[in-house]
């Protein structure tokens, strides 16, 4: 069977501590992945089978999310939505890459073996996480942009995310309003909050309105935990864990 996807993980200074084991992790249970790319803040790093992308070589970075975040009560979170870019960018940018990307957070660890296509189609997990501001972005980046289901969320730390699905969002978005995304997608934050857009909410509400017929939902069972050794190797029945360094 052919490889279906590449897997992308964004990594900042936050998380080098946990990297290594969530690649050991990664490489043990993601089924079907060709190659694991780390977009890195630091171009440096070596991580064993992995490919690393200097996040440099992207259109965008802190300094430009400065210009429209700086002024604001949470202008420290310019890293946090760099990453969202990146990681949407990702297929665009990175050469050679396939266009299917599985983006998984840098803190998070799969413990089961897990698939992401069931024969040709994509099989997308989801949360229950809701959050308003979320929202309230995506509906400045076009009006058909909103919730779709009430129970369910795209926040689940990790997403696959598909050229041609990317393609078609980003035409919609740069049509109604005759800029990049990203640009659109940064003037749109609240720099007053702490949390102001969401790239898996983007996604996963899109495909549920635009490509509901083309990939299938499934419930992974996972939760946040605190950063510690005793959380990491404790047994337990997850299928994966996020490992959050603020917790």
């Amino acid at each position: 069977m052919s490889e279906k996807f590449d897997i992308v993980i964004c990594l900042g200074p936050n998380d080098v501590n946990i990297i290594n084991l969530m690649i050991d992790y990664t490489k043990k249970n993601i089924i079907g992945y060709r190659n694991i790319y780390i977009i890195s803040y630091d171009k440096n790093i070596k991580i064993d089978d992995c490919i690393i992308i200097d996040e440099t070589i992207f259109p965008f970075n802190k300094q430009y999310i400065d210009q429209y975040i700086s002024n604001g009560e949470y202008k420290n979170r310019n890293g946090w939505y760099l990453q969202q870019l990146l990681k949407l960018y990702a297929c665009f940018i990175i050469d050679g890459i396939l266009e299917n990307v599985l983006i998984i957070d840098s803190d998070t660890i799969f413990f089961k073996e897990t698939s992401f296509f069931e024969d040709d189609i994509p099989l997308y997990s989801y949360g229950t996480e809701y959050h308003l501001d979320y929202f309230r972005h995506m509906q400045k980046l076009h009006p058909s942009l909103m919730k779709q289901d009430i129970n369910k969320s795209g926040i689940a730390h990790h997403m696959l995310l598909q050229k041609k699905i990317l393609i078609n969002l980003f035409k919609l978005i740069e049509d109604y309003h005759n800029k990049p995304f990203y640009q659109v997608f940064i003037e749109n934050v609240n720099p007053n909050i702490n949390s102001s857009a969401s790239e898996y909410e983007i996604y996963f509400n899109y495909i549920l309105f635009y490509n509901r017929n083309e990939f299938k939902l499934r419930k992974l069972d996972f939760d946040n935990r605190p950063r510690k050794i005793s959380y990491i190797n404790n047994n337990h029945n997850y299928d994966y864990l996020s490992f959050h360094h603020y917790l």
